[in-house]
């Protein structure tokens, strides 16, 4: 019965969405949606991904709380059922176990089957780090088991703020294109992009990913190497959740940052030389020579 109340409401706000072509617009609007999107996103990324599945770097408990409540208020479910799932996606990542491999389970169900119905990923094992290192904190274990408080939080604050067009831009909208943008990292990410290492699985970079995900759409760079804070490995790739990690460490609300290693960027170096060795034209049948951008480590 509660998991049929679930899916019902999970496709109640996906159609939601569609709502943005009836209430009344503004630009405003739009930063609304990006904001709500966007905070949230990093939540997600900074709070589930990067600390909790990866440990990548560490934060006082009140910063904790913080961000672990605002991806919360995703709507993608608790916080040790999300992060405890991810590291169930490395640990057999394109391979039978992964939880939402388009290679062994297909587009759809990688996408959105596994989260909305599938009871073989509906409990996290007792053994995984994720439960066994963060499941004696009260705070975070309340979030998992109540982790329809925030959005419905949210909604409610954006609904009394300014009506029906607040709470389609601020809360029905971003969650659908959030979710959409996260669920991509599953489905997109294994499927198209570009890869700078020669990974055991079929993981990507993607730019298009990266921008709605907030830097996670470098999971080529994220696959080789996942316990680095950053998933854009350069200057140039996109990732604001690595830029905010930044600015907590620089405020003392962030330590033991995990770099990427000076090997991983010379293993780089390395492949992209493979690739232009490859590339290379030929004396005898001329062609076009691509341009490559550098990638020389910071």
């Amino acid at each position: 019965m509660l998991k049929t109340i679930a899916m019902l409401v999970f496709w109640l706000v996906q159609v939601s969405a569609l709502l943005v072509l009836v209430v009344p617009f503004s630009a405003g609007y739009i930063g609304l949606w990006a904001v709500s999107h966007f905070l949230r996103a990093i939540g997600l990324t900074l709070a589930f991904h990067r600390y909790f599945a990866h440990r990548a770097f560490q934060m006082n408990r009140a910063a904790r709380f913080f961000w672990t409540f605002v991806g919360t208020a995703a709507m993608q479910k608790g916080p040790l059922w999300w992060a405890g799932h991810h590291v169930n996606h490395h640990r057999f990542a394109d391979r039978e176990g992964d939880p939402h491999s388009p290679m062994v389970s297909g587009v759809y169900y990688a996408h959105i089957g596994w989260f909305l119905n599938d009871a073989k990923h509906n409990v996290i094992e007792a053994s995984n780090p994720v439960i066994r290192d963060f499941s004696k904190a009260p705070e975070i274990v309340w979030l998992d088991r109540f982790f329809f408080v925030p959005p419905i939080m949210l909604a409610a604050a954006m609904y009394l703020a300014g009506g029906m067009p607040w709470l389609v831009w601020g809360f029905c909208l971003p969650t659908v294109t959030l979710a959409h943008a996260t669920f991509a990292i599953n489905t997109v990410n294994h499927l198209f992009g570009s890869r700078r290492f020669e990974t055991i699985d079929e993981s990507r970079n993607n730019i298009i990913t990266a921008l709605f995900a907030a830097g996670e759409g470098w999971h080529n760079n994220h696959h080789r190497y996942q316990r680095a804070a950053r998933n854009g490995f350069y200057w140039w790739e996109f990732d604001p959740t690595w830029y905010t990690i930044r600015l907590m460490q620089g405020l003392g609300l962030a330590w033991d940052v995990q770099p990427v290693p000076a090997r991983i960027y010379a293993e780089a170096r390395a492949s992209r030389a493979r690739r232009v060795r490859r590339t290379a034209p030929s004396v005898l049948e001329p062609g076009p020579i691509g341009l490559e951008l550098a990638e020389d480590a910071e």
